[in-house]
């Protein structure tokens, strides 16, 4: 099969979306399939990668998001897209690379696959965060927008079922096809090095990983520190990641007087990054805004449990004493309890562990692909029927269905 990506995101940015485009790139190169990614970049130009031949095309810097580049150019993708001749198309982004998906769908009578990674009207907020009736007017353009797009899709991926309540999608199938993880990755090699590099010593140590963003609410995970440290006066938080939040969050923890127990890892590179969990002892998420949170399977696939907010995905991934603890979206103290239970009852801990270990391999690639599959196919043949008769997509829900 021929597959034509297209994603707004890709390397060398870091985030949930380049994680998992490039692993499914990997996997399905890896089965003899051909994809080529049509993405941006400041840097223009073809390249290889993970197997697939990777398309940028030029781009600016979105200031209010530094590490996102958006493209200006909605032409030569399509065109280069249409000489391609996929199969299907999949669009990871609904941005300008999204439309160069729909674009080409259109012109070739092929299906698009829409994969719904992020809520962009939950972020727009923070664009203008100055400014109430701003924010309002962007949500609900965000909000059209992002309805709009997914509506064109001919198939829709989440990547948990509680994912779908953000969209607006009418005669088109919602289907859940997990991200995905390479369990291969995880482990505890490298904890002592990156612990020791990072001044972590033999503390007990509570991680929070990815973007530094403010929607993230990493902030509540810091209000959780002062309580934590009166049951476990070693511990030490360790955030991982870059983002524009970064100096917030530092004003933050001097605020709470926690320099000395909080530690700012910055930029860690995606091969070292297995070696940050296997450093910590739980991770600790609020995120309300989580289509899936990578960073909870990959926790999990390490071993760690996962303290998280009980919003958004989070609760697909997270069982309450299973693998881990839910808490109210910023409930500090119901999060530092939490916590404390982990780090101060062994036993506890590796029950979690093993309940962690159980639910990672449920989201290996392995599995994951074969369903992503599953859908390109069913899709591809949904177009050809719908091509003969009219009839179509809709009935790929009840096949999903009848197959599990």
């Amino acid at each position: 099969m021929k597959i034509a990506v297209f994603t707004d995101t890709f390397y060398p940015q870091v985030n949930g979306v380049v994680n998992a485009v490039r692993n499914y790139d990997r996997m399905l190169t890896g089965l003899g399939h051909v994809v080529t990614v049509f993405t941006s970049g400041k840097k223009p130009g073809v390249t290889t990668m993970d197997g697939a031949e990777v398309r940028r095309y030029r781009a600016f810097t979105f200031l209010p998001y530094p590490e996102f580049e958006a493209s200006v150019d909605v032409l030569h993708p399509v065109t280069a897209a249409v000489k391609f001749r996929p199969d299907v198309v999949h669009a990871h982004t609904p941005f300008l690379m999204g439309y160069c998906a729909w674009m080409t769908a259109m012109r070739l009578g092929l299906p698009l696959v829409g994969t719904f990674h992020t809520p962009i009207d939950e972020y727009v907020m923070y664009i203008a965060k100055n400014s109430r009736l701003s924010q309002r007017m962007l949500k609900r353009i965000a909000k059209y927008y992002q309805d709009w797009f997914y509506n064109r899709c001919d198939v829709v991926i989440v990547p948990a079922p509680s994912a779908a309540r953000y969209l607006q999608v009418k005669g088109r199938p919602i289907i859940p096809v997990s991200n995905g993880i390479d369990l291969s990755r995880y482990g505890q090699a490298g904890r002592d090095e990156f612990r020791a590099k990072h001044g972590l010593g033999d503390a007990p140590v509570i991680m929070h990983g990815g973007r530094l963003s403010f929607e993230k609410r990493i902030e509540g995970v810091i209000d959780a520190m002062p309580r934590v440290l009166e049951r476990v006066p070693g511990a030490k938080l360790m955030i991982v990641g870059r983002g524009p939040a970064k100096a917030f969050l530092e004003g933050r923890v001097r605020q709470l007087g926690l320099e000395g127990s909080v530690v700012f890892t910055g930029y860690v590179s995606d091969a070292d990054f297995p070696r940050a969990f296997a450093a910590a002892d739980v991770l600790a998420i609020n995120s309300p805004v989580e289509t899936q949170s990578l960073i909870v399977l990959e926790a999990m696939a390490t071993g760690i449990p996962v303290v998280g907010a009980d919003a958004a995905a989070i609760p697909d991934a997270v069982a309450d004493g299973e693998n881990g603890f839910l808490f109210r979206p910023d409930d500090s103290t119901a999060l530092a309890d939490r916590l404390i239970m982990i780090l101060t009852d062994d036993g506890l801990r590796a029950r979690l562990k093993e309940g962690a270990l159980n639910t990672a391999a449920e989201h290996s690639l392995e599995r994951t692909t074969q369903k992503l599959l599953q859908v390109y196919d069913m899709a591809v043949a949904a177009r050809a029927r719908k091509s003969r008769s009219g009839a179509g997509f809709p009935r790929i829900r009840t096949m999903l269905s009848r197959r599990g």
